[in-house]
């Protein structure tokens, strides 16, 4: 019988090609919420108000739009939402992921870029500025003829978009598969262990202690090192782990996922997946369940 799940594409880059790129004007987003196993660079340019989905992220994009996704089965597509313009101008890069695994780009000289794959397996979103600087040599890959000189400016653009330190990062790890990389050893011990028991009671105190910290000191330390206070981090985590299970147990009740992935009050869990997704669980899990096909 069949079974309902994310579209997956059937990619059209061949397995001795590097890389396959398309250009497009259309009037609509019609293409429904997918998974494929290549890596993908979206340019989308005159579609201000469409909504952009990535994983549990949702949000409507400007004028200008520029996102790499390296997640072989991270969730992604753009949706018309308010978007009202009738003439879209979409560039799409597909790749294939082998090229940015051990080889070449695993030399020193590429560090910057390998970084940057690694975070866009949550996908990651470019600065207006680098979307301006990147668009010329995405027209000048488009009409280069030569294939040598293609992966030049290929890798050119890469570099530049490496290089880009506003770009965020829009899928949180707990929905999206992918190994999350922290510039604190103490950081990492702290997400390591929230992301292991973020189901069961945890405390400020609880955590400081495994750092060895007073609660005072691991408070600001935290702050710090990721802009958010601690109960934000962990009620991220929950968040991103009741996103994921409304996708995957679409016949789970929301208020037993709720309690499964360590939120003990409904209300409270409501008011927060809204604050920090900007659905209700009941919207977000509908936004997916409609834009899902039959496979």
């Amino acid at each position: 019988m069949a079974s309902i799940g994310v579209l997956t594409e059937i990619p059209p880059v061949k397995e001795e090609e590097s890389f396959a790129i398309f250009e497009r004007h259309k009037s609509s987003f019609n293409f429904p919420i997918h998974i494929h196993s290549l890596y993908e660079l979206n340019y989308i340019e005159g579609a201000r108000g469409a909504r952009r989905i990535v994983g549990d992220h949702s949000a409507e994009i400007d004028d200008l739009e520029l996102v790499l996704i390296t997640g072989r089965n991270l969730e992604h597509a753009w949706v018309n939402h308010n978007c009202t313009s009738q003439d879209i101008y979409e560039i799409t890069i597909q790749m294939n992921g082998d090229l940015f695994e051990g080889g070449l780009l695993a030399k020193k000289q590429f560090r910057l870029i390998s970084r940057m794959m690694a975070r866009a397996a949550y996908g990651l979103s470019f600065s207006r500025d680098t979307i301006i600087a990147v668009k010329p040599l995405l027209q000048e890959l488009l009409h280069s003829d030569d294939k040598f000189n293609s992966m030049l400016i290929f890798l050119r653009m890469l570099q530049l978009l490496a290089s880009d330190e506003r770009a965020e990062e829009l899928s949180h790890e707990m929905f999206s598969e992918g190994a999350q990389v922290y510039d604190s050893r103490r950081v990492k011990l702290v997400m390591e262990y929230l992301h292991q028991h973020y189901a069961e009671r945890i405390t400020l105190a609880d955590v400081a202690r495994l750092v060895n910290m007073s609660t005072s000191s691991f408070s600001r330390f935290i702050k710090i090192r990721t802009g958010s206070n601690f109960i934000d981090c962990l009620n991220e985590i929950r968040v991103s782990a009741v996103a994921r299970l409304l996708v995957d147990e679409p016949t789970n009740s929301i208020a037993d996922i709720a309690y499964k992935c360590g939120f003990n009050n409904i209300s409270n869990f409501n008011r927060i997946f809204k604050r920090l997704r900007g659905f209700t669980p009941q919207q977000f899990r509908e936004q997916f369940v409609k834009k899902r096909i039959i496979i």
